[in-house]
């Protein structure tokens, strides 16, 4: 059975390739990879598709369709026919995902910083480090995710929509506080219940905690399955596990994933933080959990990324296809953007 999975349109012209790139590497991740036959990019009418040929058996099944719902690179799914009986193709008629947010994709969307990471390119980043490490097959369940350069949110509310708890460590105590605010604002004005945990005598740094819940019902004990966290420390990313320590849960995490700061000038600088907070990072992934990182790759070669990370931890890096083939360009500044995926033994 072939499928054809819609490439998600970008308003912006900027980002207009970025999902054609990505699209394909990120089904070939996906835990479907190993029922696919082949997969092609595709243009019906000028629009992209990603053309995929499953074995029958799984096509259709709600396991397969709740993980193509999730993609973000890809944003609607059609049963491809070549022809209908004496009607030639090609032809496509939709399929409905049973895969609802946990919040809305909004909460990403509707908010704008300076330095803003895509949410298209951040969903597919967060895809795949849940559907690299031992975790992929419970990619539906209650997952723990830390970002540990936050910025202003982005993964984390993306994250939340995915149904995972989520847990931000950043530098600039602006940024904490205006995403603290920014969130308090969106589910109270969505209609969304949470409460909040009063840590504002904490000494180690501001740390604001949320539970939240489905729209609708009431946050109880008896909810507890309906209910997701979200925690964001300010504070240096190498102290991660002091921040994390005295949550529910304590500092341990599915999946850790961020986008390295694009500013950096020299790779001595990236390499400084990396050699002090990947051990730290390293800690905090449960076994078989998995590190993913995003990075410039205009200016810092993937050999290099690599080489860090194998002298400072021992994780294993994922650097065979479909992992390599992640790079794409983001605009005339950053001419090459990667992803590298590691898993801890």
């Amino acid at each position: 059975m072939k499928l054809a999975l819609k490439i998600t349109p970008q308003r912006s012209t900027q980002y207009m390739h970025m999902a054609d790139a990505l699209a394909l590497p990120e089904l070939l991740t996906s835990p479907l990879r190993k029922n696919i036959v082949s997969a092609e990019i595709i243009h019906l009418a000028g629009q992209g598709y990603v053309l995929a040929e499953f074995s029958e058996e799984t096509a259709l099944t709600p396991d397969s369709l709740n993980i193509l719902g999730r993609l973000g690179a890809t944003s609607e799914i059609y049963v491809y026919y070549e022809r209908i009986g004496e009607v030639e193709g090609p032809l496509l008629h939709p399929l409905a995902s049973p895969f609802t947010p946990f919040l809305p994709y909004e909460i990403a969307e509707a908010r704008r910083y300076k330095g803003k990471t895509n949410e298209l390119f951040t969903r597919v980043l967060l895809n795949v480090a849940i559907f690299a490490g031992a975790y992929a097959e419970k990619y539906n369940e209650r997952l723990r995710v830390l970002d540990p350069l936050a910025g202003g949110g982005t993964t984390l509310f993306l994250a939340l929509a995915a149904g995972y708890d989520a847990f931000g460590i950043e530098m600039q105590r602006q940024d904490v506080e205006t995403t603290a605010g920014y969130i308090r604002q969106y589910l109270t004005g969505e209609g969304f219940p949470f409460k909040e945990v009063d840590e504002r005598g904490r000494k180690a740094g501001r740390r604001y905690q949320f539970e939240i819940g489905r729209k609708g019902q009431k946050i109880t004990r008896s909810s507890l399955e309906d209910i997701r966290s979200l925690v964001l420390a300010h504070g240096n990313t190498i102290e991660a596990t002091s921040h994390m320590r005295e949550i529910q849960g304590g500092p341990h995490m599915h999946a850790i994933v961020g986008d390295l700061p694009y500013g950096i000038q020299h790779f001595g600088e990236l390499s400084n933080l990396l050699r002090q907070a990947l051990p730290v990072w390293e800690r905090m992934l449960l076994p078989g959990g998995t590190l993913a990182l995003a990075w410039n790759a205009t200016r810092v070669e993937r050999a290099a990324l690599i080489d860090v990370i194998q002298t400072n931890t021992r994780l294993r890096i994922l650097n065979e296809s479909p992992y390599s083939q992640f790079t794409h360009a983001v605009d005339r500044v950053i001419k090459k953007r990667d992803i590298l995926v590691a898993v801890a033994e």
